[in-house]
């Protein structure tokens, strides 16, 4: 036990105030460790901020510079497509086209600039390009660069026009002979020719031609050198014929009637189409009435038109007559008439009206001449006052023989048969300008 004395109290109270002085300087010292602490974290996160600010602006950076060169690769890309769209339009420009490119991929990959371009040219009717020229096209290009890539597709429609063949009274690919002492008459329309023009009679009306070795007497103006003409389409006759019902070839048609709901033979056709292969032989068609369309295939025969024959097509936008081979128009217009008492036969019974009437008498007459387009693939001879009210197309050449008329059908023109057109060129489908998006 210690006792506290007198001279003990002031050591005491020294050591008291030693140790008050010892807390106090510690609760400084503890203050300024908190206080700097706090500043540190401070500017510790401070620091952090400063540097996550800077990588997401570092970030920011890239991911702009980044959309920037692929909207550039994306113009580029666009560009490519449209160009390729372009040069598919050169391309069809070329009279050929339809076999020169095929139904697919007509350029793969092709560079352009820094991008690439492929071009396709589809049908969309059938997928065949080359079998009609009257079918659409459809163009696609397709551009790329880097990883961008642009469809762009346009339908091309054929702008189509009448052959201007339609709007002559006759007209040959071939020579047009007029013999001597005969005459052509052409009223409404010229006679026309592709060839030589050698007329040693008389052509009463105007005509035209490539050139001239006689010009004889024409009593309306002459055109030479004249325009050539396009000739029907190589597909025509078979494009008909695969319309047309077959009618079987039993030699000379004599006293006949022939109609869309009358075939003497077999089976009716609704659009009054029918077609005859004779196999290789000659035929004649005479004192018959046939209303519709006859095509007749001969090889290197000949079909004769003889007597008296009354022929009307069914549909205006089908022909009268197509012959592939050769032909010989003699029927006898000027003083005979398809008479149903001559001829003893009934040419408008049930099931074949004439002008929206028919009967069961022989009583009447019809007049002796063949009214619409007459389409003849190879060589035509004009005899014996034929009279035709309509046109003539002849692929080969012509011989006038006889004194024979022809009587234009403006209408022809106005409205051509089917297939007696062409195109002209093609033309963008309004709206069909579109990117395509998959």
């Amino acid at each position: 036990m210690t006792l506290v004395g007198p001279g003990n109290v002031g050591q005491i109270a020294n050591r008291k105030s030693q140790m008050a002085n010892r807390k106090w300087r510690y609760a400084i010292r503890d203050k300024r460790f908190a206080e700097g602490g706090s500043v540190y974290i401070i500017v510790l996160s401070v620091s952090m901020m400063v540097t996550i600010i800077g990588l997401a602006s570092l970030f920011a950076v890239r991911v702009q510079r980044r959309s920037a060169e692929i909207t550039k690769d994306c113009v580029e890309a666009r560009l490519c497509a449209q160009s390729a769209i372009e040069l598919g339009l050169l391309y069809v420009q070329d009279p050929n086209w339809r076999t020169t490119w095929p139904n697919s991929t007509w350029l793969s990959n092709q560079s352009l600039g820094s991008g690439s371009f492929s071009l396709e040219g589809i049908d969309p009717t059938d997928g065949d390009l080359a079998n009609s020229q009257y079918n659409p096209l459809v163009l696609t290009g397709l551009g790329t660069k880097g990883i961008a890539c642009h469809k762009t597709q346009v339908m091309l429609t054929p702008v189509i026009q009448p052959l201007e063949a339609l709007n002559t009274c006759l007209h040959a690919a071939g020579q047009l002979y007029v013999k001597s002492g005969n005459m052509l008459l052409a009223l409404g329309a010229p006679v026309s020719t592709n060839g030589q023009l050698d007329n040693d009679g008389t052509i009463d009306g105007d005509a035209e031609a490539v050139s001239v070795s006689d010009i004889g007497t024409i009593t309306g103006s002459l055109t030479v050198p004249a325009a050539q003409k396009p000739i029907p389409d190589s597909t025509v006759v078979s494009h008909y014929i695969s319309k047309a019902t077959v009618v079987p070839f039993t030699g000379t048609i004599d006293k006949q009637v022939l109609a869309p709901s009358y075939n003497p033979w077999g089976p009716t056709n609704a659009d009054g189409l029918y077609f005859i292969d004779t196999g290789g032989s000659d035929l004649t068609i005479k004192n018959t009435r046939i209303h519709g369309t006859l095509i007749i295939r001969l090889g290197t025969k000949k079909l004769t038109l003889d007597d008296a024959v009354c022929m009307q097509n069914y549909r205006s936008d089908y022909p009268v007559l197509i012959v592939d081979g050769d032909a010989e128009i003699k029927h006898h217009s000027c003083d005979l008439v398809l008479s149903e008492a001559s001829n003893n036969t009934n040419y408008n019974p049930p099931g074949a009206p004439y002008q929206g009437q028919s009967d069961e008498d022989m009583l009447d007459e019809y007049p002796n001449e063949v009214q619409g387009l007459i389409h003849i693939k190879k060589f035509l001879n004009l005899n014996d006052t034929a009279r035709i009210k309509g046109a003539i197309i002849c692929e080969g050449s012509v011989e006038c023989a006889s004194n024979n008329t022809i009587i234009h059908d403006p209408g022809l023109y106005a409205c051509p048969p089917e297939g007696y057109t062409f195109v002209e060129y093609m033309q963008i489908s309004p709206g069909s300008y579109k990117q395509v998006v998959e």
